[in-house]
C-alpha cells in the first residue's frame, strides 16, 4: 500500500552479531533467531553478498522488512589469491573524490591487517564529531566541501604498515548516495537446486529499502537512546496516470485552436468592414433603397483587400507584415524532404546546441510579434502616442521598422536571451518554472505565427501532406532502429542524442560529465511537469503535432470565414450564414476531431509505455 496508514508498524532491530552481513545461509530451522526476529524490520549493513541474498535470509528468520544501509567497509574487499592476502581499496571517482576533501590519517589509529576492520575503523573515518572523526581533524578545510563527512582510504602510502606505524594514509571524501537494490538471479538458481528448503521460501516477498551512511547513523543513535523504535515501510504514491497529461493535451488543443482561428483573421476583418460599411450606408441613407449594389460591393471588396494587405505590410497583425505562403503538393513533398534532411543532419553531426540557439532566436521574434507588439500598439493608441517610422530596411524585405517594432523586439529578445542563458547554464533547467513556462509561451507563439504565414489552399494538399507525414513518422520512429543499430533517429534527435552513456550513479555525482549529457528533449515542444510525482519528469507535446494538424484546422477556419464573406456579399447576415448553409461550420468539428485524436495518442503513451508520434 502507498500510504503509511495502510501499513503495519514493526519494531526495528539490527542484524544478529554472528551473521551481521546476513550472507550466511539461513534456514527456517533456526528457531531461536526466528523467534527473536519474528515480525520485525531488520537493519543489515551493505557488503559481501547481494541485496537479495540478505533480504531472503532475513525473510527466513521471520522479518517483515529489511533496511540495508551503506557502510564504508562495504567499499573494501580482500584479495585472497595473493599470499599474504591484500586489501582491494575503493575506486577513485566511483567511491570517493579527493577534490571534495582530503586528509592524512595516522596508520596507527586504524586496523588494516590483514583486512579492513569495519568495527574499529568506520567510527574514526565518519561522523560529524570532530573528537572522533580523524578525517575532519586532519583535513586542511575540515571536510568543508564533503557532504558525507566520511572518508575512504585510497591505498596510497600503505606499505609496511605492521613495521612502521607512523605511516600517514591518504583518505578522501566518500560518496554517500542511494543505490538501486538489484535482483540477484543466482539466489534463485542456487535455491532451485537446494532440496532442504521449501519452494515457497526461495522467493523474496518482503520489502527492502536502502539508506545512506548518514541516515543509518541517525537510526543507530535512536536505537541506542530509546527502548524500541517502530518502522512503517510503504511505497510513495505514484499514480498510473498523471494530470499533467490532461493539461498538456488541453494546452495543445487550445494552442492549435487559437492559431487556426487567428489565421483566418483577414477574412473576418473583411466581413466586419463590409458589414460596418453597409450599416453606415443604411444609417446615412446614401441611396434610396438603403442597399449596396453590386458595383459598390466589388469596390468594397477591393478596398478591404487593400486594407488587409496594407495592414500586413505595415507590420500589423500577427504575421508582422510577412506575406503568407499557400502550400501546394510540391511544398508538401519538399517539406518532408527538408525535415528528413534535418533529422539526418542532427543525428550524425549532433549540433543540438546550435538548434537550441536558433530556436530561441526565432521564438523571440515570434513572441515579439504575437504578444508584445499588440500590447504595445494598444498602449500607444490609448495614450495617443504616435508610432513613428524609425528607418526602412530593404535588405531581406524587412521593410519599415517602427517604434512599436523596436520596443516589442526588445522585450521579445530579452525574454529569449534569458531563456537561452538558463538553458545553457543550469543543470536540468526544465525543473525551473520560469524555463518551462517561457518555453511553452514561445512554442505557442511560434505555432500561431507559423499558421498565420503557412496555409493550405485545398483538401487535396492537406491529404497529401498529412499522409506523407504519417509515413514519415513511422519510418523515423519505428523503422530506423532496424537500420541504425537499434537507434530510433526521431527519438535520438528529440532527446538530444539519446540517454546518457554513463551509469546513473556516476551522473548523480558528476552531472557535467560529457557522458552524462543527453536525454534532454529539444525545445521544439510544449512541456508540463508531472504533478505530485516525486520521481519528476514531464509530459511533452511536439510542436509538429500541433502545426501539421493545425494546417487543416486553419483551412477549415478560413473556409468558414470565407463563406461568411460570401454570405454578406449576397445580402445575408455573417452570423447566420454558416448555420443556414447546408454544410454548416467545419472549424468546430475539426477542433473536436483533433482533440479526440490527440487524446487517443495520449492514451497510447500509457498503454504502450513509450512515446508516440501524435500524428499516428
Amino acid at each position: 500500500p502507498m500510504t503509511p496508514e495502510k501499513n503495519t508498524a514493526y519494531p526495528l532491530k539490527l542484524s544478529p552479531i554472528e551473521n551481521s552481513l546476513m550472507c550466511n545461509v539461513t534456514t527456517t530451522t533456526t528457531n531461536t533467531l526466528k523467534t527473536l526476529y519474528q515480525d520485525t524490520i531488520m537493519m543489515i549493513p551493505r557488503g559481501q553478498c547481494s541485496f537479495e541474498h540478505k533480504t531472503l535470509n532475513a525473510q527466513r528468520m521471520g522479518a517483515k522488512g529489511v533496511i540495508i544501509y551503506g557502510t564504508l567497509a562495504a567499499r573494501y574487499s580482500l584479495n585472497t589469491t595473493n599470499s599474504p592476502p591484500n586489501i582491494i581499496y575503493p575506486q577513485n571517482k566511483h567511491d570517493y573524490d579527493c577534490q571534495n576533501g582530503r586528509a592524512q590519517i595516522p596508520a596507527s589509529a586504524l586496523k588494516l591487517n590483514p583486512s579492513y576492520d569495519a568495527s574499529h575503523n568506520d567510527r574514526f573515518l565518519s561522523g560529524t564529531s570532530t573528537n572522533t572523526n580523524l578525517c575532519i581533524q586532519n583535513s586542511p578545510d575540515h571536510l568543508k566541501n564533503c557532504p558525507s563527512k566520511a572518508c575512504l582510504l585510497t591505498g596510497n602510502d600503505n606499505t609496511n604498515l605492521t613495521q612502521n606505524t607512523d605511516v600517514m594514509l591518504e583518505a578522501c571524501c566518500a560518496w554517500d548516495f542511494y543505490v538501486w537494490l538489484y535482483n540477484d538471479p543466482d539466489v534463485y538458481n542456487n535455491n532451485n537446486n537446494d532440496t532442504t528448503t521449501n519452494n515457497d521460501d526461495n522467493l523474496t516477498k518482503i520489502p527492502a529499502v536502502y539508506i545512506t551512511i548518514e541516515e543509518a547513523a541517525r537510526l543507530k543513535h535512536d536505537l541506542e537512546s530509546q527502548t524500541q523504535i517502530s518502522v512503517i515501510m510503504y511505497s510513495r504514491y505514484r499514480g498510473d496516470y498523471n494530470w499533467s497529461s490532461i493539461l498538456i493535451w488541453g494546452l495543445g488543443v487550445l494552442v492549435c485552436t487559437i492559431a487556426a482561428w487567428v489565421s483566418a483573421s483577414d477574412y473576418r476583418l473583411m466581413t466586419h468592414d463590409i458589414m460596418a460599411h453597409r450599416q453606415e450606408q443604411v444609417n446615412n441613407k446614401t441611396n434610396k433603397n438603403n442597399i449596396v449594389d453590386n458595383d459598390q460591393q466589388q469596390k468594397l471588396i477591393h478596398q478591404n483587400t487593400t486594407v488587409v494587405r496594407s495592414t500586413h505590410n505595415s507590420g500589423g497583425g500577427v504575421n508582422g507584415g510577412e506575406d503568407s505562403l499557400e502550400l501546394s503538393a510540391v511544398h508538401a513533398f519538399a517539406f518532408i524532404i527538408m525535415a528528413s534532411s534535418g533529422l539526418f543532419t542532427l543525428f550524425f553531426f549532433k549540433i543540438y546546441s546550435v538548434v537550441k540557439i536558433f530556436y530561441g532566436i526565432g521564438c523571440s521574434r515570434a513572441v515579439a510579434q504575437v504578444i508584445f507588439q499588440p500590447i504595445i500598439q494598444y498602449v500607444f493608441r490609448n495614450l495617443r502616442i504616435q508610432n513613428k517610422m524609425c528607418f526602412n530596411i530593404e535588405w531581406e524585405d524587412i521593410g519599415v521598422v517602427t517604434t512599436v517594432d523596436i520596443i516589442a523586439s526588445f522585450f521579445g529578445f530579452s525574454l529569449g536571451i534569458a531563456w537561452l542563458f538558463v538553458a545553457f547554464t543550469v543543470h536540468r533547467p526544465e525543473t525551473l518554472t520560469f524555463f518551462w513556462v517561457t518555453q511553452d509561451i514561445m512554442g505557442a507563439c511560434m505555432c500561431i505565427l507559423f499558421l498565420s504565414l503557412i496555409k493550405l489552399n485545398s483538401i487535396r494538399v492537406a491529404a497529401i501532406l498529412l499522409i506523407v507525414a504519417f509515413f514519415y513518422d513511422i519510418f523515423f520512429v519505428f523503422v530506423t532502429p532496424f537500420l541504425f543499430s537499434g537507434k530510433s533517429i526521431m527519438i535520438t534527435v528529440a532527446t538530444s542524442g539519446g540517454p546518457p552513456k554513463a551509469d546513473p550513479s556516476w551522473c548523480e555525482k558528476y552531472p557535467d560529465d560529457s557522458d552524462c549529457q543527453g536525454g534532454d528533449p529539444l525545445p521544439m515542444l510544449l512541456t508540463m511537469p508531472r504533478i505530485n510525482d516525486y520521481m519528476g519528469g514531464a509530459s511533452l507535446l511536439g510542436l509538429g503535432d500541433i502545426v501539421l494538424p493545425g494546417l487543416l484546422l486553419s483551412f477549415a477556419a478560413r473556409l468558414d470565414a470565407a463563406k461568411q464573406v460570401m454570405g454578406v456579399l449576397g445580402g445575408g447576415d455573417a452570423a447566420r450564414f454558416c448555420r443556414h448553409d447546408g454544410a454548416g461550420r467545419y472549424f468546430p468539428a475539426m477542433v473536436v476531431a483533433y482533440g479526440i485524436g490527440l487524446f487517443m495518442a495520449n492514451m497510447a503513451v500509457y498503454l504502450m509505455n513509450m512515446g508516440q508520434p501524435a500524428l499516428l
